[in-house]
């Protein structure tokens, strides 16, 4: 359902979201701009609960990237200290499917999964094994209080229509916590410092707290991933400057908060986000390889989530899912 909001206001909506990614994009703190763009997604996306939703979401991600980001400082324990920060995240989503607050739950669980499979490096990381990771936690704390102060004040006064809540028939927060844990291990033991944080991003979106809503998106993400993968591979081959990703992909960005305000099917959101991950977290010379390797992880969590809720037929899934998150 569209959002009822006027062209002026999608303005400042669209604004609002882009302006903090832009300036940390432009600065020594672009690094950041991965956890950041996740937060700014989890805060924005909780705007149908209301403002204080979005607050408890730019909380949220705030605390989980600074532990996630001490985490990936534990040296040798960070598979298991890693690994222990999602599944908790993950665990903490339990209240979220009464409350239409999945999607944006599971951008926070991914904030903890980025971090600690692939660290960030900032300008402070002399200044000891905390430093980073609390920069880091500014930086999503002030984007996304922003994102959630600006949509208070453009959408005040304004019925927004709330999300339909069905009783949940999958135990969505243990899925969540299992599947979103077991790849961040295997992530942190077989591929550490690499994007195989996708595929805890592909759990978060793909998985719904209902059976019917988990294949409607499944079956969206797979298509807007191939569409979106398709596109980014051919801007990656005939894109002439390193300027032009960057740019490409906050105008992808613009143009999925328009079609998430809009109402457009999910297909076309996630056509959009693929194209703008792939320009906003790859050097102009790796966007090739980086997006094969988005496309590749998305269709192996996509599948894997599938599978473990297919196998969860054997379980009673009518009266007890509610119980269990």
């Amino acid at each position: 359902m569209a959002l009822p909001i006027s062209p002026a206001r999608l303005v400042v909506l669209v604004g609002a979201v882009l302006a903090p990614l832009i300036v940390i994009a432009a600065t020594p703190l672009s690094s950041a701009l991965g956890p950041t763009l996740l937060g700014v997604i989890a805060t924005a996306g909780s705007v149908r609960r209301g403002p204080p939703a979005m607050w408890r979401m730019a909380a949220a991600s705030t605390l989980v990237a600074v532990l996630a980001g001490l985490a990936a400082s534990s040296g040798d324990a960070v598979p298991l200290v890693g690994t222990a920060v999602v599944v908790a995240a993950a665990l903490a989503t339990s209240v979220l499917p009464r409350r239409g607050l999945t999607a944006s739950g599971g951008m926070v669980v991914t904030i903890a999964a980025l971090l600690v499979i692939k660290p960030v490096t900032t300008p402070v990381e002399g200044a000891g094994a905390w430093a980073g990771p609390v920069l880091v936690a500014v930086v999503v704390g002030a984007a996304t209080a922003w994102i959630a102060a600006v949509l208070s004040v453009a959408l005040r006064g304004r019925a927004l229509p709330r999300p339909q809540l069905p009783t949940p028939t999958v135990p969505y927060s243990i899925l969540l916590a299992v599947l979103a844990g077991g790849f961040t291990f295997v992530s942190l033991m077989a591929f550490p410092d690499s994007n195989a944080w996708w595929t805890v991003l592909t759990v978060a979106i793909v998985l719904q707290p209902t059976r019917d809503r988990l294949w409607a998106k499944l079956g969206a993400r797979v298509l807007g991933t191939l569409i979106g993968g398709a596109l980014a591979a051919v801007l990656a081959v005939i894109l002439p400057t390193a300027v032009a990703p960057v740019a490409l992909g906050f105008v992808a960005l613009a143009i999925n908060v328009v079609l998430t305000v809009r109402g457009a099917a999910y297909w076309q959101s996630a056509t959009a986000v693929t194209v703008a991950v792939v320009m906003l977290t790859f050097d102009r010379d790796e966007l090739l390889q980086g997006d094969v390797e988005r496309v590749l992880f998305t269709l192996l969590a996509a599948g894997v989530t599938a599978g473990a809720v297919a196998l969860l037929r054997v379980l009673p899934s009518g009266r007890r899912a509610p119980g269990v998150g």
